[in-house]
């Protein structure tokens, strides 16, 4: 692997297979599902207010919360594909996102769950990687037996263990120096504001 991207893929596996096989022998169990965290790799990011209006008032529930932000990932993609072109061939894919606010009928709140409204809506950071980084990660996971069931972008899982969300109304900026990337999330407000890669971290050093 280099900067987070796979180049072998049979070699990536059987590094994969190894550690897989150890920790089998460790717990004393098979391991069938696997996680993902993906470098930040020719990472594009989009952010979006997506909101949803209702005939009238309604009881905010997660299937609503859950509806409205998958939509908002949606118009973030439509937009991306709109800023790249048509002459563009790389096709990204989107490996997670950050909600900056929820609004309940136009007024910024922390949580829509419960709540009562005519309108909610929500500021959406959504990232996006190439096809090409997914599927080759996607490869070597299948290769080693596993099956993929979360997919997410390294600072995103690296800021949900390193800085609990009470923290973020601080102006912080967390740097995952991995072997090929150095991952950015920066936090302001009590929200993740901004995510970025630069293809610089331990194996230069």
């Amino acid at each position: 692997m280099y900067d987070g991207q796979v180049h072998d893929i049979d070699k990536v596996a059987s590094v994969v297979i190894e550690v897989k096989e150890k920790l089998e022998k460790k717990i004393g169990f098979p391991l069938k599902k696997v996680a993902i965290a993906a470098a930040g790799r020719a990472l594009k990011t989009k952010m979006v207010r997506f909101q949803k209006e209702f005939e009238s008032q309604r009881e905010i529930d997660n299937e609503i919360i859950s509806s409205l932000e998958m939509e908002g990932v949606d118009v973030a993609k439509k937009k991306l594909n709109n800023e790249i072109g048509e002459n563009e061939k790389t096709i990204y894919y989107c490996v997670g996102y950050s909600i900056i606010n929820y609004y309940l009928n136009d007024y910024s709140i922390s949580t829509l769950l419960g709540h009562k409204a005519k309108s909610i809506g929500a500021d959406i950071l959504a990232t996006f990687l190439p096809q090409t980084v997914v599927e080759s990660l996607y490869t070597v996971v299948k290769k080693a037996n596993l099956e993929v069931c979360n997919l997410t972008l390294e600072p995103i899982a690296a800021i949900n263990v390193a800085i609990p969300k009470d923290l973020r109304m601080l102006n912080l900026c967390l740097v995952d120096i991995g072997a090929g990337t150095s991952d950015i999330a920066i936090t302001k407000s009590g929200s993740v504001v901004a995510y970025a890669m630069v293809p610089v971290a331990g194996d230069e050093i």
